[in-house]
């Protein structure tokens, strides 16, 4: 075994035993970061590889959420509902992510470029108009909260804990659990798309729409489906954020949300499947350990209070590193993760 799959594998490990040693606010950090790295690697496919830029990545995280939440709960006075099994539910919420997808596509089929990213802004504001006056779908300002999710009577939730090795599992141990193996699925699923034929006709529509069509590539229908594959990978993040957090709000998909998963496939390295996890893994996290340790840090204001506050600190951070890679470091966090791991190999072959 190489030395890298050896560190992935015991990466892997220890991602699984995480849970018997963190406590509930890492945890649930965790499990965010994860659901925000399947999203992004899904924005990854379609900006960095096939060369789309979309703004509206929110709107189908947001459609995953809620629509796993309108099909799990029962209709009451929190909204409407149709009560379905929730692992039912759970599928349900992705394909209704990924047939919004499939149905916008079209515009991506036709237009690209600057044209799609304004195009997709507007679809961002509809969708966040559209929270706030149909209140039995969201929930309002209040939002609805996410039914526990249950497979053939095995609680994914709190209401039956399990005890491995002597440790209670709650929902935020089972939550991390369900969302690491969501991520090796999506991270092993992009990677090989975007190693494979169809990861290399994207890339040419990408790099020569002209070129492609000389080649037999259908751009068209290249762009319509990594739209449709983005927006479905955008779903499983949006039902897992929901399983997560428990309780979701129209004010958690709009334009910010969209902002986020950019900037984090920028960080990461536009079209580095390996980049957009390690970019989500520093925009989700950033934010909520400086928000959890604002007490300790002096130069923080509480959220809210006026002043530089741990949402403000990250967004500067953000923009210095975003500026960074843009002028002198274009492959982000991966050019990095990747002479880390040629640093290993150079020592390893000197130690022969």
């Amino acid at each position: 075994m190489s030395r890298a799959r050896a560190l992935v594998a015991a990466l892997l490990v220890a991602l699984v035993v995480a849970p018997h040693f963190l406590d509930r606010f890492w945890l649930q950090v965790g499990s965010l970061t994860m659901a925000a790295a399947i999203a992004a690697i899904g924005l990854t496919l379609l900006v960095g590889v096939a060369g789309q830029i979309s703004l509206a990545h929110a709107v189908f995280v947001g459609l995953g959420a809620y629509g796993y939440i309108v099909l799990a709960a029962p209709s009451d006075a929190a909204g409407w509902g149709l009560g379905l099994p929730t692992p039912l539910a759970a599928i349900g919420g992705v394909t209704l992510a990924g047939l919004a997808g499939l149905a916008i596509s079209p515009l991506s089929g036709r237009v690209s470029g600057l044209y799609l990213a304004v195009v997709t802004i507007g679809l961002v504001f509809i969708w966040q108009h559209a929270l706030q006056e149909v209140e039995d779908f969201s929930g309002g300002y209040a939002g609805r909260p996410a039914p526990e999710l249950s497979v053939l009577g095995l609680s994914l939730g709190e209401s039956q804990p399990w005890h491995i090795a002597q440790v209670p599992y709650g929902g935020a141990e089972k939550t991390w659990l369900l969302s690491l193996a969501a991520l090796v699925c999506a991270f092993v699923a992009a990677r090989n798309i975007a190693r494979g034929r169809p990861g290399l006709a994207l890339a040419m529509i990408k790099e020569n729409e002209i070129g492609a069509r000389s080649l037999g590539v259908d751009v068209r229908r290249g762009r319509a489906a990594v739209f449709g594959l983005a927006s479905l990978y955008a779903g499983v993040a949006g039902v897992l954020m929901a399983l997560t957090t428990q309780f979701v709000t129209p004010q958690s998909f709009g334009f910010q949300l969209s902002t986020d998963y950019l900037v984090m496939v920028i960080i990461g390295g536009v079209a580095s499947v390996r980049g957009a996890v390690a970019g989500a893994l520093f925009v989700t996290v950033l934010p909520r350990v400086l928000g959890q340790y604002t007490d300790g840090l002096p130069f923080l204001a509480r959220v809210g209070s006026g002043g530089i506050d741990a949402n403000v600190l990250s967004v500067f951070v953000y923009c210095a590193l975003l500026l960074v890679v843009i002028m002198f470091a274009r492959g982000g966090l991966d050019r990095l993760l990747g002479l880390l791991v040629s640093s290993r190999r150079a020592s390893a072959v000197v130690g022969h």
